[in-house]
């Protein structure tokens, strides 16, 4: 791996370490650690987000460079922008169909990508991505038990299936027949988001 991933990872590390405690002495333990466990799960078990979450770290990772963590890390910061105007009531039309269609997207960006393609159209298709997926969850955040502590789980989750699907990404595409099977897999995402599609469209 190198030094670049090493420190971008190191650096994420750091994040959740100095995260840990502000969430165990910040508010009163049963509510804060429900509140965090509440956002830390909710992204794992929606398969949906996970998928997309999954997919902009092995993006990024095809992707490669700098683009390793500016991919993900605009993701992270369209989705507070979204999370804003969930967390304010505003309900976005077509909002399900559009996360559907995230997926869709990153899907055939799995099977096509590599490095020699521009960051840009990458960037503006995450950032609008991002912006429909946190919108859901802050749709859903002052329902949380603690909303604080809900949005910190969140966003650790986040950040961990991103460094996964780094992980993913950066193991897989060392390799010739590796990278066929990451071919495949994003096929697979786009055929889920189809489902979904269909779904949303009732």
């Amino acid at each position: 791996m190198r030094r670049t991933h090493r420190t971008l990872i190191a650096r994420v590390g750091a994040l959740l370490l100095a995260l840990a405690p502000s969430v165990a002495f910040a508010h009163p333990v049963g509510q804060s650690a429900q509140g965090f466990m509440s956002g830390l799960s909710h992204p794992v078990f929606g398969l949906d987000h996970f998928l997309a979450m999954l997919s902009v770290g092995i993006v990024s990772a095809q992707l490669g460079r700098e683009r390793i963590w500016t991919v993900p890390g605009m993701f992270v910061l369209a989705m507070i922008v979204g999370a804003i105007f969930g967390i304010k009531g505003h309900v976005w039309a077509f909002s399900e169909a559009g996360i559907a269609c995230s997926l869709i997207m990153l899907g055939i960006a799995i099977a096509t990508v590599n490095e020699a393609v521009s960051s840009w159209p990458v960037l503006i298709a995450v950032a609008a991505f991002g912006t429909l997926h946190g919108h859901a969850h802050g749709l859903e955040l002052p329902k949380a038990a603690d909303p604080v502590f809900y949005a910190a789980g969140f966003l650790t989750s986040t950040i961990c299936i991103h460094l996964l699907g780094v992980g993913i990404g950066y193991l897989f595409t060392k390799r010739l027949s590796l990278i066929v099977l990451l071919r495949h897999l994003g096929s697979g995402i786009t055929g889920i988001g189809l489902m979904f599609l269909k779904l949303a469209a009732g």
